[in-house]
């Protein structure tokens, strides 16, 4: 009885309040019942779910997970191999060459004839090279229309006697092209001489050695030759030095040889008093570097130079050299 009483109770304060307290009332709407089995244990039938709560707070990031192993490798691709392209087309045959004339020897020895006049003619209007410019002592090879030559601290040498190795008692000829060892005793040759001072203003000099071995030099500040067709006079110069001036009396002399005789004596002074050594005679002997070597004491035969050892004590070394600028 007093359980009844309650729960009218409770169902009239809701029916008041407006509001529905399912818990304790007999009926809730037209599924619920209160029973006292209900009342008794405190706790109601299950209501229906309410309606979601708002969002909570986002949560932290979490941290990244660790690299997974590697996957196995994957089957091969199935693309096929390129196919090598094909060989182009051969292309046509040329036009076949015309037939050669047969060579005619006489045409063929003329072209090489004006061939060669030509060569010449280049190679005489090159400027001769010499040991000016040079500072190479002792022997050296040097290139002047294919001539060779020796040099002495920048001279030329045209001329060189020390031993008496060479003979130089020689004709025009080999006066003119030149004979000799050049590495030993030689002479250039008036051809190559001419070559390599001609247009140029050239200076000589003449190193001396005595059989007592005491030495002189002659030093001249101009020095040239003509050529062939006047008989490779001589022009020279300026002396200075320590030999004495034994050449300057054959200024303007041509050469001579023992087959040439172009002094001013009445007969071939190559042949008389140069012991046939070719040299520039004039009347008197006052140098001949170009005679018989050796120490007879005879005014014939030996080299001499004469305003320093005078006219017979003979010289035992002589070196002739030019320079040009």
């Amino acid at each position: 009885m007093l359980l009844q009483l309650t729960a009218i109770f409770l169902y009239y304060t809701s029916l008041v309040s407006g509001q529905q307290q399912c818990s304790y009332v007999a009926t809730c709407g037209d599924n619920v019942t209160v029973t006292p089995g209900n009342l008794i244990s405190g706790r109601g039938e299950k209501g229906d779910t309410g309606l979601p709560g708002k969002m909570g707070p986002r949560g932290f990031t979490g941290n990244n997970g660790s690299i997974g192993p590697t996957g196995p490798k994957g089957d091969p691709g199935m693309g096929r191999r390129a196919v090598a392209g094909s060989q182009g087309p051969v292309g046509s045959k040329g036009y076949k060459g015309k037939k050669g004339e047969a060579l005619n020897s006489e045409d063929f020895n003329r072209d090489l004839n004006e061939i060669r006049e030509r060569l010449r003619e280049m190679n005489s209007r090159l400027t001769a090279t010499s040991c000016s410019t040079s500072s190479v002592d002792g022997y050296q090879r040097f290139i002047s229309n294919n001539k060779e030559a020796v040099c002495d601290h920048g001279w030329t040498v045209f001329q060189r006697r020390f031993d008496g190795s060479v003979y130089f008692n020689r004709g025009w000829r080999e006066y003119k092209d030149g004979f000799g060892n050049m590495e030993g005793e030689f002479w250039l040759g008036l051809d190559k001489i001419y070559e390599l001072t001609s247009g140029q203003n050239c200076k000589l000099k003449i190193k001396m050695k005595g059989f007592d071995y005491a030495t002189a030099y002659a030093h001249y500040r101009s020095f040239a030759i003509d050529d062939e067709s006047r008989n490779y006079r001589l022009h020279v110069s300026g002396f200075s030095g320590t030999a004495g001036d034994s050449l300057t009396y054959s200024n303007g002399i041509r050469f001579t040889t023992k087959d040439r005789d172009n002094d001013e004596y009445s007969g071939n002074l190559a042949l008389y008093y140069g012991a046939d050594g070719g040299w520039w005679y004039k009347y008197y002997i006052y140098s001949k570097l170009n005679a018989a070597w050796g120490r007879s004491r005879s005014y014939r035969n030996n080299m001499i130079w004469k305003h320093w050892k005078g006219d017979y004590e003979a010289i035992k070394e002589s070196t002739m050299m030019f320079k040009c600028e």
